[in-house]
């Protein structure tokens, strides 16, 4: 689980819960709002995410960290946080092009930064950037151009083919994860030194606009394959900026369905329900393998609800909107996104059940994924996301006390990765060590920490 904002703060400052309690309850004295309590418990319950401090104590706490009490209005808790942690370039920034270009900066340089606390956005702050989104879609386009030393046509030609062989892995490869990462970070800081260093007219601008949201997504996918979340929300973010200031409906929608992901795993299902209405809303048309996706999304925040039947309903329309129509996926419109499948509806209704918690019903919908299942037993490549896909496996197997089988599947994924990375070893091993008196766990835990770099 990631570290709340607050923690990191006040890590940076080298105090303890009961140092910075009380350096709160001085500064709240001093600014006028009167005397609190200096209490450790209250620091442990803000930073647990239990408790919202007053908004006299953030003001408090925002002019110990040097942020504007209007910012901490306006933002709202957490959020307001992260002007002083460094992360803030994707709230402060408007949503014009100009400002999109300059957040792009952000994610250009985002694995130089400190691992990153929490998610960027939730709640109330998410749903604003969402209308914000579907509002900017909805107005009027103007191409961003520059002034400058020219962006050649066969440049763009060029990232736009590189950019391509990298979406094309999603498939299948035999390249490990961090590899493709490293070159999709790559491609993504060039675009942006284009569109903050080159001169370029309208129609070039928007093609490295869509670039940007292409690469950032790939990063956001990636990010995820390496069980970096938390990064994968911040490059999302990003690409849904970038394409929303090209004009491109369809990759919006895409990535909005895969912000929502992010919010399954790592925040609240009511923000991944909100994304989810979102995307509705900007493609009223959807294609039949949007509709499924967004219905399976649905399907998965209702599970993480505890809403059975509405989930299974959901999980129902995805696969009616499959049939409905099944030739209209086109990668040429909308290279990544994902292709709904048999399979892919198999996997949503596993993890359904598993959310449900039930995982007697969920391993059967897992059959690709396990030993005897077609996707690993045969000598195709399997997609990056296999390893990341395989912790559900193991989350049912755990629950139903199938350690050997557990085992196996963790095993599997090294095998898939070659060094299984940091991020990934990390969830692994979150969920052995529960049964680390276990010989065969024992076991695998020690070779997880052989091989983490």
């Amino acid at each position: 689980m990631a570290h709340h904002p607050l923690a990191s703060l006040r890590a940076s400052l080298r105090l303890s819960h009961p140092a910075y309690a009380q350096l709160v309850a001085e500064v709240h004295a001093q600014l006028g709002y009167g005397q609190m309590a200096a209490r450790r418990e209250k620091v442990s319950r803000w930073e647990s995410g239990r408790t919202v401090p007053e908004l006299t104590a953030q003001l408090a706490m925002a002019h110990i960290h040097q942020v504007p009490g209007e910012e901490v209005e306006r933002l709202g808790w957490p959020h307001w946080l992260y002007l002083a942690a460094d992360h803030d370039a994707l709230l402060q920034q408007p949503w014009t092009t100009q400002g999109v270009v300059d957040s792009l900066r952000s994610t250009a340089l985002l694995d130089h930064a400190r691992r990153l606390p929490s998610l960027a956005l939730t709640g109330s702050a998410l749903a604003s950037a969402a209308r914000t989104s579907v509002s900017v879609l909805a107005g009027p386009k103007t191409p961003h151009s520059r002034e400058g030393l020219r962006v050649r046509s066969d440049t763009v030609a060029w990232i736009e083919a590189r950019t391509r062989a990298l979406e094309l892995h999603e498939s299948g490869t035999s390249t490990a994860p961090a590899a493709l990462h490293f070159a999709a970070r790559a491609e993504h800081r060039l675009i942006t030194t284009l569109l903050t260093t080159g001169g370029y007219d309208g129609h070039t601008g928007t093609r490295l606009l869509l670039l940007a949201a292409r690469t950032a997504a790939l990063c956001a996918w990636l990010s995820s394959s390496l069980g970096e979340e938390i990064t994968a929300e911040r490059y999302t973010l990003a690409a849904i900026r970038a394409a929303t200031a090209a004009g491109a409906r369809g990759h919006v929608t895409t990535y909005m369905a895969q912000l929502s992901i992010r919010h399954l795993i790592a925040g609240d299902p009511q923000d991944a329900l909100s994304l989810v209405h979102a995307a509705r809303a900007i493609t009223q048309r959807p294609t039949a393998h949007q509709a499924a996706s967004l219905h399976t999304k649905e399907a998965l925040a209702l599970a993480r609800l505890g809403d059975t039947a509405g989930s299974a309903r959901a999980l129902d329309r995805a696969a009616d909107a499959l049939t409905a129509d099944t030739a209209d996926h086109d990668p040429a419109i909308n290279p990544f996104d994902i292709k709904v499948d048999d399979e892919y509806l198999a996997a949503a209704r596993g993890n359904a059940w598993l959310f449900l918690g039930q995982p007697k019903k969920a391993l059967p919908f897992f059959a690709t994924l396990l030993d005897n299942g077609t996707s690993l037993r045969t000598a195709a490549p399997a997609s990056p996301y296999t390893a990341r896909r395989l912790l559900y496996v193991v989350d049912a197997q755990l629950a139903l006390g199938e350690l050997d089988a557990a085992a196996h599947s963790v095993q599997r994924a090294v095998a898939l990765t070659g060094i299984l990375p940091p991020g990934l070893t990390h969830n692994y091993r979150q969920r052995l060590l529960g049964h680390r008196n276990e010989p065969a766990i024992r076991d695998l835990l020690d070779l997880l920490a052989d091989t983490t770099p």
